[in-house]
């Protein structure tokens, strides 16, 4: 039987925004480089993406944004120094708004369920976003706190170990095929994908679909 939800943070509760495209915005100008925003952002994603599954001990995000850009400047041939101009980027963790149904969603969930989230994020701008956002649940792990990035296994595992359930009492929702859906399902929890811009299924198929937030309130998780 359902117990509890672990809701996924960044592009599930909370938007990001386009302040990641700004602050890269902002470093391109720096550099006096014409080269597009959206693409470098995008680079940096890949990057990002590479060197958090290539980790054999963790590290904070906060570094792995570092290393991204140091090896971003590399390619772009920049003279810049990374360590000065990630702080760009990092200007914008903390500073991010809610989706306009998350608080009411949880809200009522809260009333039936154990509500968490389990984000890949430090836990400092985490905590800064759900303050500034007004959002409270029951628990939050980061990837700081459980020293593990998603999707690797230990990830939800030590939620649900920490949570004292097992996965089948568990709904992992979120925005992330890869992270949300993919990851979860490997150790046997239920999940679902919130599909905001209607992309196709690629990797996983989640045992739910939604567009809004705001359908988990009359959903029946155990049909």
């Amino acid at each position: 039987m359902l117990q509890t939800i672990i809701f996924d943070a960044y592009g599930t509760l909370i938007s990001t925004g386009n302040g990641s495209i700004s602050a890269a915005q902002t470093i391109l100008d720096r550099n006096s480089s014409d080269a597009s925003a959206k693409e470098f952002y995008a680079r940096w994603k890949q990057l990002h993406k590479a060197h958090i599954q290539g980790m054999t001990a963790f590290h904070k995000e906060e570094d792995v944004f570092l290393w991204d850009l140091e090896q971003l400047y590399s390619e772009y041939h920049f003279s810049r120094d990374p360590a000065t101009d990630v702080q760009v980027m990092l200007h914008t963790l903390g500073r991010r708004r809610a989706f306009p149904e998350t608080n009411e969603t949880l809200e009522h969930l809260k009333k039936r369920y154990l509500v968490c989230i389990g984000s890949t994020t430090d836990t400092s701008p985490l905590i800064r976003d759900l303050e500034n956002n007004h959002i409270t649940v029951h628990h939050v792990f980061t990837s700081e706190s459980l020293q593990a990035y998603k999707p690797q296994r230990i990830f939800y595992e030590e939620i649900l170990k920490q949570l004292r359930i097992n996965p089948a009492e568990a709904l992992f929702v979120g925005d992330s095929l890869e992270d949300d859906v993919f990851g979860p399902q490997q150790i046997g929890m239920k999940t679902c994908w919130i599909n905001r811009k209607d992309q196709p299924l690629t990797n996983a198929t989640p045992d739910f679909q939604i567009k809004t937030l705001s359908e988990l309130i009359s959903m029946n998780f155990e049909e």
